[in-house]
């Protein structure tokens, strides 16, 4: 499994990125959840088999990581790297997560199955 985290990405642009990594046969599926800070999203990758470490750092390279996220695990070495906070508390109230889309697939030459879950962040970010 693949985290990856898009900030300061906008609705469209994530639905593009989407689209240039449903051309590579390594992913089985892609769930992209709002951030709990609400600026951009966090992009879970699953893959079909298991991807060397450092192809890791490539792949997420090509699918617009965090650059500086992925330098710091890049550095480390222990169970700390890859990590995305899922709520973040912020004068005594928690925000979490919001699944928004899952796309995925059975094999890797099936056709790819689009769930939406919520539009709210496309509404929010055509109104402001």
């Amino acid at each position: 499994m693949i985290r990856l985290d898009w900030d300061d990405c906008s609705y469209d642009q994530m639905l593009k990125r989407i689209e240039q990594m449903k051309r590579s046969i390594l992913i089985q599926s892609i769930e992209i959840r709002a951030s709990p800070s609400l600026d951009g999203y966090h992009c879970i990758v699953s893959t079909f088999g298991d991807i060397p470490q450092n192809y890791e750092y490539t792949l997420r390279s090509e699918w617009w990581d965090d650059p500086i996220r992925l330098k710091n695990d890049m550095l480390l070495y222990s169970k700390a790297r890859n990590v995305l906070f899922q709520k973040k508390i912020y004068k005594n109230m928690v925000f979490s997560e919001i699944l928004m889309i899952l796309v995925s697939r059975k094999d890797r030459y099936s056709v790819w199955n689009e769930k939406v879950f919520d539009k709210t962040q496309n509404v929010l970010e055509r109104w402001l």
